[in-house]
């Protein structure tokens, strides 16, 4: 039998609400205190902070095209910039070996079944794929100059996707899978919202599909601005949004609009975390439960990956936090 936190986490998953919104954390990325006080054992620190599920891994179904970075540009400005010109450089991309992956993961999934803790698998979307692989730049102005290339090039990756659920998923049967699909910045998604639908819409529904037939549900991971994207992620079947980024969205405004149709995942912002006093970790989070949770379908956590610049005693402030909170 699962423990709590984790079937609260199914429960929502599954469409279901809650009184007590479970901890989770996607892309959790305090390595060393994990090492320093948990041996690297992830499960260890689930049971401890009262994380709903762990990560097994991500699903790698083609290798990104990264470039060098310039030390002279503002990272911070710029999407991440790849060398991906040409559909012939991915037709080269050997086949992932799906047996060793499976054989990486199963050991994992065994794990967190015999611990009771609930376990997920991440796949890419197309467009985090391209657009990363591409640069940003490049990619937008492939959408317009070559929609036809841009178009193959998605089919291309979803295949793999599609290959890897058959593959991979089935084969792990996770209790979730998280799709990283980052396309959107803090004022709107990263190219038109209709062009978005256009090029993805069918892709991400279809395997969305697929993988809610082995009766897995399918979360979704983006930063930024998400009133363009929710829709079209309910439209797809996604069961839950992660990142709800304070200093994109509202979250009041999210749960009104939409928190009878998605479960919503995150808000706390790791900057103030990393610096905020013990008091005001605990006021923050409370807030952001009390906010989140209004229509039942909250799950709690961090709006992006907390690092080890965030103090261990601020994070288990929060983490203890939620799991002492219930409605009001």
């Amino acid at each position: 039998m699962k423990c709590e936190p984790s079937q609260r986490l199914m429960a929502l998953l599954r469409g279901e609400r809650v009184d007590h919104p479970p901890l989770w954390e996607p892309w959790f990325g305090m390595q060393g205190m994990l090492a320093e006080r948990y041996d690297n054992s992830e499960i260890t620190m689930a049971q401890d902070l009262g994380h709903a599920a762990v990560r097994l891994g991500h699903v790698s179904v083609a290798p990104i095209f990264q470039a060098e970075i310039d030390p002279n540009i503002d990272t911070s400005m710029v999407y991440a910039g790849g060398t991906l010109r040409d559909m012939a450089q991915l037709k080269d991309l050997p086949e992932p070996d799906w047996d060793d992956a499976i054989e990486k993961l199963r050991a994992q999934r065994c794990a967190a079944a015999d611990a009771g803790i609930a376990c997920w698998l991440v796949l890419r979307w197309c467009f985090h794929y391209l657009a990363t692989s591409m640069g940003l730049e490049a990619f937008a102005y492939a959408c317009y100059d070559e929609p036809d290339a841009v178009r193959e090039a998605m089919r291309w990756h979803e295949q793999r996707n599609r290959e890897a659920i058959e593959r991979v998923v089935r084969a792990i049967e996770p209790d979730f899978v998280l799709y990283d699909g980052d396309c959107a910045y803090k004022t709107g998604t990263m190219i038109d919202p209709g062009m978005m639908r256009g090029f993805c819409f069918d892709l991400l529904r279809d395997d969305v599909a697929a993988i809610n037939e082995l009766g897995i549900p399918v979360a979704y991971h983006t930063d930024g601005r998400l009133d363009d994207v929710i829709p079209m992620l309910v439209d797809a079947g996604i069961c839950a949004v992660h990142g709800c980024e304070a200093q994109a969205n509202d979250l009041a405004h999210l749960v009104d609009t939409f928190g009878d149709d998605i479960a919503l995942c995150g808000n706390m912002d790791v900057v103030f975390l990393s610096s905020a006093t013990s008091p005001q970790v605990r006021a923050a989070t409370i807030d952001m439960l009390d906010i989140g949770s209004r229509k039942g379908r909250f799950i709690a956590g961090c709006n992006t990956s907390p690092l080890d610049y965030i103090p261990f005693d601020n994070y288990r402030r929060m983490a203890r936090t939620i799991a002492a909170y219930r409605l009001p």
